[in-house]
């Protein structure tokens, strides 16, 4: 049986460069491998920190001082830093109402109190958040921190536009309540007349927290993330990190490749990328839109993910069972709910599966989708002994 795989965000195999890192890793080694019998310093490689600060100035057209930035092994262990450093149980974290499920089992096994701002297509509302807030101030208590992916935010792929970006550095200020940016899908875009500023970029009160990532542009496998704050918070964070430091041959061989592949990197990943985009675009037009009432999915300019909404009166589990029966994987839109109930969403990865599995697997979720209706609308129509239609 074929595997479907839609399941976690990963960049394509095929972009995934393994001669041009094997010619890197051999010229490091050659010049460099006797550092490897040190420990790496508390930051990690500054090499790769000046390639983390020349991307992000080129990015976002405003300097990073490589000292503000710390190497991590991939951005989960940056915001398990974080948590750490100012996440007690029972503390408040607020996300949106839809958030990425690693970063909520993260916090959940904090023991933190997760609370979901709405969301609509340009990602957390801000009007909600104060209210939220106000609410929270209200009682006493205010959250350790505001957790947002604004940029291609997992799952449902939105961008937060910059006036709401604005707005929601204002509240956080107004509260004074600390910001973690999430950027880790930052180089994945397709229209990027609809990027925006980062919020790390846009605060100028030392409130924000930023984290990247290279594992996103070249595979979860390289666990080589970052993360970037102020002076005086970076030292809060980092006393934390007891790794003995954030694997230094990875950096060494992904600074070698990058210093001169970076951006026509970026380029052939998300050409790829938009093109599988598409690909499950069109299926899904296809194959969903027939399906019934309140079926829709979201057509995200970058990012990993589409958001798709199964029809009404769907058991999603059993649209997922269903699934995984005849090789297709997808998660549930439960997983990414900070409540943890059930929703009648599905979120669908497109980066690695490729376009010939994504033009077969999903007609195949499709009508696994259309079964569990039926089934359910089945399970309704049943007659309770001693009951007449």
């Amino acid at each position: 049986m074929h595997e479907y795989n839609f399941g976690s965000g990963r960049p394509a195999p095929s972009s995934f460069p393994s001669e041009a890192l094997a010619d890197a890793a051999a010229r490091v080694i050659a010049d460099q491998g006797q550092q490897l019998v040190d420990y790496p310093e508390g930051k990690g490689y500054r090499p790769l920190r000046e390639i983390a600060a020349m991307r992000f100035e080129r990015s976002e057209k405003k300097p990073l001082p490589v000292d503000d930035i710390a190497l991590t092994s991939g951005s989960m262990q940056a915001l398990q830093l974080l948590s750490e450093a100012y996440v007690k149980p029972g503390e408040i974290i607020i996300t949106e109402s839809f958030s990425y499920g690693g970063s909520l089992g993260l916090f959940r096994r904090k023991q933190a109190r997760l609370v979901g701002v709405p969301m609509d297509d340009h990602g957390m509302i801000t009007e909600e958040l104060e209210a939220i807030l106000q609410r929270l101030s209200d009682h006493g208590t205010l959250p350790a921190f505001i957790y947002t992916i604004a940029s291609h935010q997992n799952p449902t792929g939105s961008i937060m536009p910059v006036e709401r970006r604005h707005q929601l550095l204002e509240i956080a200020r107004a509260y004074d309540v600390l910001v973690v940016d999430d950027h880790c899908y930052g180089d994945i875009i397709f229209e990027p007349e609809q990027a925006a500023p980062t919020l790390y970029t846009l605060d100028d009160s030392g409130r924000v927290v930023y984290i990247g990532s290279f594992s996103k542009i070249l595979g979860p496998g390289v666990r080589q993330g970052y993360l970037a704050a102020p002076p005086s918070r970076m030292n809060e964070i980092l006393q934390n990190k007891v790794d003995g430091g954030t694997n230094m041959l990875a950096s060494m061989i992904l600074a070698e490749y990058f210093k001169d592949h970076l951006w026509s990197h970026i380029d052939v990943v998300n050409r790829i990328m938009r093109a599988r985009r598409n690909a499950m675009t069109a299926s899904l037009a296809e194959h969903f839109a027939p399906l019934g009432d309140g079926v829709w999915w979201t057509n995200p300019p970058g990012g990993l993910f589409i958001w798709a909404r199964i029809p009404d009166g769907t058991d999603v589990n059993e649209a997922v069972r269903l699934a995984g029966t005849r090789g297709v994987v997808c998660p549930a839109g439960r997983a990414f709910n900070p409540t943890d109930e059930d929703v009648p969403y599905l979120r669908l990865a497109f980066g690695y599966p490729s376009i010939e599995h994504i033009q077969a697997g999903i007609p195949i979720l499709a009508e696994c989708v259309s079964e569990a209706r039926m089934k359910d609308e089945g399970e309704r129509m049943k007659v309770e002994p001693g009951q007449s239609l």
